[in-house]
């Protein structure tokens, strides 16, 4: 075919528009069952991996808050034991607690 034009206008309707051949459309309508099948395992993979990321996330996101108010606690309890008073932020307050 070196040196001539080739034309696939045979797929297209003679009517000008601009939708997929008939020919095409037939192939991906008729898939394997393998294929099927293997699609099918794919996204079922991947629906569990999606899933597992987002439960890690979830809990990675608790474990840093349950830290955060740990360290908090501890601040406070700390300057309690120090014999000042302690602020909700975790800092000492510069007046001694009364009595």
């Amino acid at each position: 075919m070196k040196g001539q034009a080739f034309c696939l206008a045979f797929f297209w309707p003679e009517t000008g528009t601009a939708t997929k051949p008939s020919r095409i459309t037939a192939m991906t309508e008729t898939q394997s069952k393998a294929r099927i099948q293997a699609e099918a395992a794919f996204g079922k993979t991947q629906s569990q991996f999606l899933a597992r990321n987002r439960i890690i996330s979830e809990n990675d996101a608790v474990v840093q808050e349950r830290d955060e108010k740990t360290m908090r606690l501890r601040a406070l309890r700390m300057a309690k034991e120090a014999g000042g008073t302690a602020t909700p932020d975790g800092m000492t307050a510069a007046y001694p607690a009364k009595d």
